[in-house]
């Protein structure tokens, strides 16, 4: 049992960290053309011009220019979406961590392992989604190691919560309360 609660932390501590790695990675998308490279994040695109003059706009920003391709907003809102969801699910997973070093039992009304299960299956969805439904594929423009990150993070957090939301022991009493 101990080694599979220390399975468990060990997971929830490199999902968490690689949630918020994902959140913050500035290419979940990236594309070159015509000696520009681009990479699309969250919350910003880098372009950079001949390797080496780069710029990072927000996208809501970018939106607004005459270079937004259409369906951007659709990727704004599920790239929004996905950032909160990562850096919930982060802290969340530090939560159930902690409540598994420190030994306690949390007495939440739903259960913090439960909650970041939810958590993990909903930013898979919306991940995928965000991928999925991005506006640069028209360009050719593919996935970027920060959705990989993402795809890591989440399968750690899956496991993460699965063995530590089950690891204290039931009291029978709790059952009759």
């Amino acid at each position: 049992m101990e080694k599979q609660r220390l399975s468990g932390q060990l997971c929830a501590g490199i999902g968490a960290i690689l949630l918020v790695l994902a959140a913050f990675s500035s290419s979940w998308i990236k594309g070159k053309h015509f000696d520009i490279e681009s990479k699309v994040g969250l919350q910003s695109i880098d372009i950079c011009v001949a390797g080496s003059d780069c710029e990072s706009v927000s996208l809501r920003d970018w939106q607004e220019s005459s270079f937004a391709p259409p369906g951007m907003g659709t990727y704004i809102t599920l790239g929004t979406g996905a950032f909160y969801l990562c850096l919930f699910t982060a802290f969340l997973l530090l939560v159930l961590l902690a409540y598994s070093v420190g030994g306690k039992t949390p007495h939440w009304p739903v259960h913090p392992g439960s909650l970041t299960l939810l958590l993990s299956v909903a930013l898979l969805i919306v991940g995928v989604l965000t991928l999925a439904l991005h506006p640069f594929k028209v360009a050719g423009w593919g996935t970027g190691p920060g959705f990989l990150i993402l795809g890591a993070g989440d399968v750690c957090a899956l496991f993460g919560s699965l063995i530590l939301g089950r690891s204290a022991p039931l009291n029978e009493d709790d059952w009759f309360e």
